[in-house]
């Protein structure tokens, strides 16, 4: 029971930090295989499908007013962002934990700078619009960024904003809609796969029993987030982030 209260506060708080900020996985990451005595590449499967409901909570209500102007594109990189996610939950399960053990600190440490580099490549990308924009970016970005966020989703929607703010000339504001709907995509269908995938063929990838307080938590996080934890720096939040994120990869590496 003591766990499960314990997976439940870390989702609450790691779905706040969605809201806010960006970064729960490195939080919940490190929660699921130190309290949860979980593996890394079920502690990463589990984060997927746990933190899901904080996501959908804290993002629904702004998707839903943004998209009015920007269905075309919403529309283009829709199928490409839920093949990538797909192809990226495969991969996990397929190369399995050995190849996942010995990538995941570097995975780890790289999405801990992107996170902290956000507001550099916002600030960048106010100032270098491109003049004109290229069609397959919308199609091939969201493929691309989908297939990191199948395999390990933290940090994923830096990429797709420097990517998209180079390859297409839209506002910032435009762009981190369009990385929103990405990031729903791809993480609901990797959730899906898992979830298919271990109810069929139970490997011990997923931890059903970890991701539902998990899940409680988010859900309620996500909710807040968005009333409540934006009001906290959003700087601190992603140093906290990322400070996490490195101090965990820098401690697997060493295990390994």
């Amino acid at each position: 029971m003591r766990t499960d209260l314990w997976l439940v506060l870390t989702g609450f708080v790691s779905g706040a930090m969605n809201a806010a900020a960006g970064g729960g996985t490195f939080l919940a990451f490190p929660v699921l295989i130190g309290i949860a005595s979980l593996s890394p590449i079920a502690a990463n499967a589990t984060c997927t499908v746990g933190l899901l409901p904080g996501m959908i909570a804290s993002t629904g209500g702004y998707v839903r007013d943004f998209f009015a102007q920007l269905r075309d594109d919403a529309r283009r990189q829709v199928i490409p962002s839920a093949l990538g996610g797909i192809l990226g939950a495969w991969l996990l399960l397929s190369l399995g934990e050995r190849v996942f053990a010995q990538i995941i600190p570097w995975l780890l440490v790289g999405s801990a700078a992107l996170i902290a580099a956000q507001p550099l490549v916002s600030r960048w990308l106010l100032r270098h619009r491109p003049e004109r924009g290229y069609p397959a970016a919308s199609i091939v970005v969201p493929f691309v960024v989908s297939v990191y966020g199948g395999y390990f989703g933290a940090g994923q929607g830096i990429p797709f904003l420097a990517a998209m703010g180079l390859l297409v000339p839209r506002p910032i504001g435009e762009l981190n809609a369009l990385r929103i709907l990405n990031a729903m995509v791809n993480t609901v269908v990797a959730a899906l796969t898992f979830v298919v995938l271990e109810a069929h063929h139970p490997t011990g990838a997923l931890d059903f029993r970890a991701a539902l307080p998990l899940g409680v938590g988010s859900l309620v996080g996500g909710w807040a987030g968005v009333h409540i934890v934006r009001r906290l720096p959003a700087t601190a939040l992603r140093a906290f982030a990322a400070t996490i994120g490195v101090a965990m990869g820098v401690y697997l590496a060493i295990r390994r």
